[in-house]
């Protein structure tokens, strides 16, 4: 399948709102995008936009760095050559000061050496300009997706009394059960991906979705949202970032859940 077939990506509709659908409610990415060439800072406002992120622009180093430390955002899309302070000066200042939420470099000739300084900076990724919507939106989902499910809770203590009314003994049965579930879906899920069988992969997720949320398991029912979706474009490079992501979902609550008193 081509990443940018015609609507594949951005599409809007008559209000100019993304329609695609390509962010689980609550996970849409909150973007901070540094770039002083005033075009390439628009082009970008545009693609995220349209991608359905909360976007917001500045167009030098210094100001992002004030912005970055004044609101929330997940990600951080940075040129490398701003005046003020640059790309590299400004990761590098972040990075001291122990933040360590994704970074993605934009360059218009990225070679080996300008890699290597990235990379020494504390940037995650380099990539070259002009950037797609497809790679836009996958890159999101390697870097950023990790930092906007902490907006959410792992699961709701309480939901999980509500379904038993305070029983122990019958909620600790109902959590081996469940887990037992999650670990043989799990492992049907990566065994259909394996073989791209995306329609099955999709029922399998949202069958672990339905059992999280009888418990309120916000991050592991909003993965596999955004995954069905993974599925619905056929893109088996998103569906496994999103499962490996899952795997880790999956994992941590079942800590919490093994953990309860």
């Amino acid at each position: 399948m081509s990443e940018s077939g015609p609507g594949a990506y951005g599409a809007l509709d008559s209000q100019g709102q993304p329609a695609a659908g390509l962010w689980a409610e609550g996970l849409q990415p909150r973007v901070l995008v540094a770039e002083d060439n005033l075009a390439n800072l628009f082009l970008l406002n545009s693609q995220l936009q349209r991608l359905g992120c909360e976007v917001a622009g500045v167009s030098n180093g210094l100001e992002a760095l004030n912005q970055w430390r004044l609101q929330q955002f997940d990600c951080l899309l940075t040129d490398l050559g701003m005046p003020q302070l640059d790309g590299f000066c400004l990761v590098r200042q972040l990075r001291s000061d122990g933040d360590m939420r994704p970074v993605i470099g934009i360059s218009a000739d990225p070679g080996e050496k300008e890699w290597q300084r990235a990379q020494e900076a504390g940037f995650n990724i380099l990539l070259a300009k002009p950037v797609t919507l497809p790679v836009l939106h996958t890159t999101l989902l390697r870097f950023s997706l990790a930092v906007s499910m902490q907006r959410l809770p792992v699961y709701v203590n309480d939901s999980l009394s509500a379904l038993f009314d305070g029983d122990a003994v019958l909620m600790k049965k109902f959590v081996c059960k469940l887990l037992d579930s999650n670990r043989h879906d799990l492992a049907e899920a990566f065994s259909l991906y394996d073989r791209q069988q995306w329609m099955d992969l999709a029922q399998v997720l949202h069958k672990i979705k339905g059992a999280a949320r009888l418990i309120d398991a916000q991050q592991v029912a909003r993965d596999c949202e955004q995954m069905e979706k993974a599925c619905k474009l056929g893109h088996a490079e998103q569906v496994g970032i999103l499962l490996e992501d899952l795997r880790h979902r999956l994992q941590t609550l079942e800590q919490q859940l093994q953990a309860m008193p």
